[in-house]
């Protein structure tokens, strides 16, 4: 008993510090503009690769810009995206696959046929594919990574709308005469919202994660952005002789990812989801 009760504090004060971690980190995003103690554009050219000091607590970069400015001004250019965009996939997805997995028919074998061939291949290398499409720019970004992901969520809700559907209270619901949207509105959609919710949450590191990496790699926010993967790029030549430009930005992305992941997996285990 006292092993277990261990067990439940060490994990409910890692789930506390992380919730904790972003809800300080959203509160910040949202005021970074009065927040960052230097200008994180403005170059200072008499201060370029400073150490970090009482003055620069994170150093500064090849521009002499202000490092700690510039990873509180990227909050809002690499978090929020993430939350945003997977906000629209869940809208999207819930709306497909509650319809799909509901009705059936030939709308569910549309849905289906299209959705497997979104998910045919990975989800990295598909956003790739499809910004060599859409061409450069945040705005096709964020289209393709909407695009490699909703079809995903659209299976999963699918198959949680067939489980619902044969609980004993739709039965209860159509013998008492709620059918169509009235009955997905009132037993089916709340039912499922907390497993979307928590694979939701799961997925926000993997997306900031693919947000970063498409800026390292040049695809994703353009220099003089102050985005975590964009000032990963900028510490990439000086590693040597300013390593600090790149391991705050990376601790960043780092810490955010795992809060997230602590988070999603405290849900996960709460819903018992595999």
């Amino acid at each position: 008993m006292k092993k277990r009760f261990t067990s439940f504090a060490f994990e409910n004060k890692w789930t506390t510090a992380a919730l904790l971690f972003l809800t300080g980190l959203l509160i910040v995003g949202i005021l970074a503009s009065w927040l960052h103690p230097f200008d994180p554009y403005e170059p200072n050219y008499e201060a370029k690769l400073q150490h970090p000091s009482l003055a620069h607590p994170f150093g500064t970069d090849y521009l002499g810009r202000d490092l700690l400015s510039r990873v509180l001004a990227g909050i809002p250019y690499s978090v929020f995206p993430a939350l945003i965009v997977l906000g629209l996939v869940m809208v999207i997805s819930l709306v497909l696959g509650t319809l799909s997995g509901f009705y059936g028919g030939r709308l569910d074998m549309l849905l289906m046929s299209v959705a497997d061939l979104f998910t045919a291949v990975p989800n990295l290398l598909l956003t790739i594919v499809i910004i060599g499409f859409l061409g450069f720019g945040m705005e096709n970004v964020y289209a393709a990574i909407l695009l490699s992901w909703w079809a995903k969520y659209v299976r999963i809700i699918r198959g949680l709308v067939h489980d619902v559907k044969k609980e004993p209270y739709m039965l209860s619901s159509r013998v008492s005469g709620s059918f169509g949207f009235h009955a997905i509105r009132r037993h089916v959609v709340p039912n499922v919202m907390p497993q979307v919710l928590t694979l939701i949450i799961l997925d926000v590191s993997r997306v900031i994660l693919t947000l970063s990496g498409l800026s390292f790699l040049g695809l994703g926010a353009q220099p003089p952005s102050p985005e975590w993967g964009v000032m990963l790029l900028d510490g990439k030549n000086y590693l040597q002789i300013a390593p600090w430009m790149g391991f705050f930005p990376g601790l960043m992305i780092f810490a955010t990812a795992v809060a997230f992941q602590i988070c999603g997996e405290k849900l996960r285990s709460r819903f018992q989801l595999s």
